[in-house]
Order: C-alpha cells, then structure tokens, then sequence
C-alpha cells in the first residue's frame, strides 16, 4: 500500500555538515574514537571518514545519517 509522505516530514532534522578530507586515515590505523565509515572502495588499503565520534559509535553523526535510514511518520512497518 502506498502512502503519500510530505517531505517536510522527512526533511526535519538539521543539516549535518560533511568532515573535512584532512580528516580520513587508513582503516588498519583508525584508532577507538574516530568514524570508521570507508570511502571508496572496500580492500586492504581502505580509507575511513577518520572524524571524532560520540559515545563510542562506529561512525560519526554525518555519516550515520548514511548508514541509519531515519524513520518515517505513518510508516508501515
């Protein structure tokens, strides 16, 4: 069944800016506290987002926003 969703309702949360490129490191030296989300492609020579985290997460608020599909109003479920 198809529902119409307004994209305000979609849209509500603030804008996240993206981490700056000075930011990235290799994944095999990506320390505890830094967004490990890979850009590019997936191999032994793998490049992460490198910005500070919160909490202990995996990956950094820009990024989860990517990773994390935000939920919907009047969702079906």
């Amino acid at each position: 069944m198809n529902q119409l969703v307004r994209m305000s309702h979609i849209v509500t949360a603030d804008a996240v800016e993206e981490p700056s490129p000075n930011l990235r490191v290799p994944f095999a030296q990506s320390g505890a506290f830094v967004c490990k989300f890979i850009i590019g492609e997936p191999n032994d020579r793998a490049v992460c987002c490198g910005a500070p985290v919160q909490d202990g997460k995996s990956w950094c608020a820009f990024h989860r926003r990517i990773v994390f599909e935000p939920t919907r109003p009047g969702r079906l479920r």
